[in-house]
């Protein structure tokens, strides 16, 4: 895209996606692009800019709104083949464990969704009219959603940090009647090789075997 910064130096490239489609963000993530922040956010992420990422470590940061309307891990996942071999199992593996860590940013982090209230259809609906209601503020749709992607030849680590107030680890660890925040842990443990829950909760660490 003609939208790009260039770190200090000869480091990696920075580029900047305008929100707008997966097919606008999948050319901003191209090779040699080993950062990518959404139109509008680049004034807040400025240390990350001038703290160049090494080769192997893709960064993508996008607004909560952007992480919740468009496909981000499905492109972000793409730009990965593009830099890294992962097999068929490790790709499904990979887009499911980072698909759930995504939105429970969106939903839990961010937007501070109740993770009970979508147990009934009511309840669904409630939550809907709720995500819908607090993304029509700017402050909040706005927030930003990082999401970095780190390999060498044995292992590929993944790691999304909302922008919420963080939470206990051993308040979603799954219980009897399994609430929403457990049964997402659970799907983070059963695709991941290790899950680790860092920053006081508001970043998501996911280990894969390579």
């Amino acid at each position: 895209m003609d939208d790009s910064l260039q770190a200090p130096g000869s480091g990696p490239r920075v580029t900047c996606w305008d929100g707008t489609s997966e097919a606008t963000l999948e050319a901003a993530l191209e090779p040699p692009a080993t950062q990518c922040i959404e139109i509008g956010l680049a004034g807040t992420c400025e240390d990350d800019i001038d703290r160049a990422v090494e080769p192997r470590h893709l960064r993508l940061v996008v607004t909560t709104r952007s992480a919740y309307r468009h496909c981000i891990v499905k492109v972000f996942i793409h730009a990965m083949e593009h830099r890294t071999a992962l097999t068929e199992d490790l790709r499904v593996r990979v887009y499911s464990a980072v698909q759930e860590a995504l939105m429970n940013a969106v939903l839990h982090g961010n937007l501070r969704i109740d993770p009970d209230s979508r147990g009934s259809l009511d309840g669904l609906i409630a939550a809907h009219d709720a995500i819908e209601s607090k993304l029509s503020s700017p402050d909040v749709a706005r927030a930003p959603i990082q999401m970095d992607a780190l390999w060498d030849e044995s292992q590929l680590r993944v790691l999304v940090h909302d922008s919420g107030s963080g939470y206990e680890a051993a308040s979603i660890q799954p219980r009897a009647g399994e609430d929403t925040m457990g049964r997402g842990l659970a799907i983070l443990q059963a695709f991941s090789d290790n899950v680790a829950i860092r920053d006081g909760g508001t970043t998501v660490e996911l280990e894969f075997r390579l």
